[in-house]
């Protein structure tokens, strides 16, 4: 039963709007950053092609999760506000199916959606010289990004009444986590004279700053370019040990976001 869910969710993402659009705003983003801001990588080599492609992950760590957070918001609780949901879950199915077939569903059209933006840009990228690995290693850091947003997203939505509030409430999450990265709260760390330990395990704890990390990581070997907190991580743990650290960090909020928002809208289902 869960499988028509599924296919119902993944048909209407991709007839609403903001599949298309969020993929094309994307796509047009990351050429014009491969297009016009390569004019130093023919001098630097490397080094340039690196720069440029960290533009686009500071364009996708901003833009990915809002692209994710916002149809994962409003994917319940429309429903619920419409009266929609009920009528799904006097079906034979149960509430925990109703929730995996939700995650599963807005999960995959957001992930092809990124897919898509990033794949245009890749691909240009890719014949204007720039590495494959980098490429591809930027790529998947995207998509686990994409995917611990729509859960968050989801966890949201389990237990909100309105699309209003839900997406009130997931536009506020998206904006603290983006705006508490390391170089947000560092003033405020060393005025109340907290660890530095503390400020390393936040920066690998939101998902955004962690995104960040472990691309800037991929993308300059050197380190030169990731600040006091992100050369204290690699210093301690390598940067293997960083970029696994970081990609930890946003499976652990896929996954923990799926199970609570899953117990959630099972116990208010019940």
């Amino acid at each position: 039963m869960i499988r028509p869910l599924v296919h119902r969710e993944i048909r209407d993402a991709v007839h609403r709007y903001w599949f298309v659009v969020n993929a094309a705003v994307f796509a047009s983003a990351g050429l014009l950053l491969m297009l016009f801001g390569q004019s130093d990588a023919m001098v630097l080599g490397y080094r340039g092609f690196a720069r440029s492609m960290a533009g686009l992950m500071h364009l996708a760590l901003v833009f990915v999760p809002l692209m994710a957070i916002i149809p994962a918001v409003v994917a319940i609780s429309g429903e619920r506000e419409t009266g929609t949901l009920d009528y799904i879950l006097a079906q034979p199915v149960t509430a925990s199916q109703v929730f995996a077939s939700k995650w599963l569903g807005v999960t995959v059209a957001v992930l092809v959606s990124v897919l898509i933006g990033l794949g245009i840009t890749g691909v240009v990228a890719l014949l204007r010289g720039v590495p494959g690995m980098l490429i591809f290693g930027l790529m998947v850091l995207t998509l686990l990004l994409a995917a611990a947003f729509v859960s968050i997203g989801l966890l949201v939505s389990s237990f909100t009444a309105s699309r209003t509030r839900a997406t009130s409430i997931g536009l506020t999450v998206w904006l603290i986590l983006l705006g508490l990265g390391t170089l947000g709260i560092m003033s405020s760390f060393v005025q109340w004279g907290l660890q530095p330990l503390l400020l390393q395990a936040w920066a690998v704890v939101n998902p955004i700053e962690a995104y960040r990390l472990a691309g800037v990581t991929i993308l300059d070997p050197g380190a030169t370019s990731l600040g006091a907190v992100g050369q204290a991580l690699i210093g301690r743990f390598g940067q293997t040990g960083v970029v696994a650290l970081a990609a930890t960090s946003m499976i652990s909020w896929c996954v923990g976001g799926l199970a609570l928002g899953k117990k959630l809208f099972s116990a208010r289902a019940s």
